[in-house]
């Protein structure tokens, strides 16, 4: 296998590397996007010593960003396409790995393309694809096979928003059709930002949906891999032992590896009810009002924690080339359970964070009486948060650590350049519901 990996920033993409390595003869990856100060590296998996070359090649993003969705491909994406195939060609790649939306989104729509070259492509057609990029039809999906969601509306005009305003109590979440890693997403209290939000994301990317806050902070993920008849080849749903963010997009920071729970079926069957086939991640949210877990949204790729599966001896991103070129799939055996999976990288600001969470929430609430955003989930005590620390950290338990940690003395790079991205996105994405 001659394999071309895109989408080089984020971090599924250096854990495919790893997992392909040993099933490749050649591993090519794409770098594109700006650079912080025009100076710094941002795509960290380019940089591994386990890639042989490296290109850079058009952003193709930016159209998905602004919301331009389509069947047919923009002039940007048009250039991006041009770039992989003369780089395929020179290459001589028989397999493409996407593993991010925008880019599985332009990928899909020129499929026939690559495969009229002989190069294969783990993802389905667009018509497939483009159920679960769309977060609004997903969550239709979700309901055709009563799967539990929150209530969730598009507001056509200023007379929609208040009749929603009335329907709905706040905090409301206005979140974006087309996006993914939290990116556009708003949670507000008040009517007047709340207009403005939805204002704004309106001219710059189409209405948004206004979707019913969840409130509390127990994330669960059921990571699917189906074959093209649509059955569960496997299925992974982790406990979650700590999570990170608690107002704003609440996401696993520890798991331990468990038996998916009952509620595992209902989660294959909406991507099996979408026509999904390969990895999927199915993200719920636990709610405390009526204990139900309630979908947040259908990841089409293998996200960010790929390695749970890998770090196991579940070789995912090779059972997704295999699916797509017709080969006979091996499902894998048991896990051990009861360990931890751990990010220490991340754990490093998250600690922080969770700390600087709450003196603020103390701050609003004790001095300037303000009511926090969900009394469901008051920020954790300064003994819980270093007593979760300590146990999982110093405690008997097996644990397994991302490869950007694990595997830094051998390839340093791409873990030390991972480290400045989380960094900086962990500044962006929970600086917002900090306190509140």
């Amino acid at each position: 296998m001659r394999l071309l990996v895109t989408n080089a920033r984020c971090p599924q993409a250096y854990v495919i590397v790893r997992a392909l390595r040993d099933h490749a003869e050649r591993i090519v990856v794409t770098k594109s996007g700006p650079r912080p100060l025009g100076l710094w590296p941002t795509c960290h998996a380019a940089y591994s010593r386990l890639v042989d070359q490296s290109y850079v090649v058009p952003h193709p993003e930016q159209d998905w960003y602004e919301g331009r969705i389509q069947p047919e491909n923009t002039e940007r994406e048009n250039d991006f396409i041009d770039a992989v195939l003369k780089l395929c060609e020179r290459e001589k790649i028989d397999t493409i790995f996407p593993s991010f939306d925008p880019w599985v989104y332009v990928f899909s729509k020129n499929k026939r393309l690559f495969e009229d070259r002989g190069i294969v492509i783990p993802i389905p057609d667009f018509e497939q694809v483009i159920k679960p990029l769309d977060k609004f039809r997903t969550l239709r999906c979700a309901q055709e096979v009563g799967f539990p969601t929150p209530r969730v509306y598009l507001p056509e005009s200023e007379a929609d928003l208040a009749r929603i305003a009335g329907e709905l109590d706040p905090p409301w979440v206005v979140k974006l059709r087309f996006a993914t890693g939290g990116r556009g997403i708003s949670v507000v209290d008040d009517f007047d930002e709340l207009r403005a939000k939805v204002r704004t994301a309106k001219q710059r990317w189409g209405v948004p949906m206004v979707q019913e806050y969840i409130p509390g902070k127990q994330p669960q993920s059921f990571y699917i891999v189906l074959d093209r008849d649509g059955r569960a080849l496997s299925v992974f749903a982790p406990k979650a032992v700590r999570s990170s963010g608690r107002i704003f997009r609440a996401s696993i920071a520890v798991a331990e590896t468990s038996p998916p729970p009952a509620v595992a079926e209902l989660a294959v069957g909406l991507v099996k009810h979408m026509g999904w086939w390969g990895g999927a991640t199915v993200q719920t949210k636990l709610d405390p009002r009526d204990g139900q877990l309630k979908l947040m949204e259908v990841n089409p790729r293998l996200g960010a924690n790929l390695w749970y599966r890998t770090e196991l001896g579940i070789n995912e991103p090779l059972m997704c080339i295999k699916i797509a070129r017709g080969e006979p799939v091996e499902p894998p055996t048991d896990y051990p359970l009861g360990w931890l999976l751990m990010k220490p990288i991340e754990d490093i600001p998250d600690l922080f964070l969770q700390l600087l969470d709450l003196a603020i929430y103390r701050t609003r609430s004790l001095a300037l009486g303000k009511k926090s955003v969900d009394a469901w989930t008051p920020p954790d005590t300064f003994a819980q948060v270093i007593g979760a620390y300590q146990k999982q950290y110093f405690g008997k338990a097996t644990r397994r650590f991302s490869p950007h940690f694990r595997y830094v003395l051998e390839d340093p790079l791409p873990g030390l350049i991972w480290a400045s991205k989380v960094l900086q996105s962990r500044a962006m994405l929970t600086v917002h519901g900090l306190g509140r």
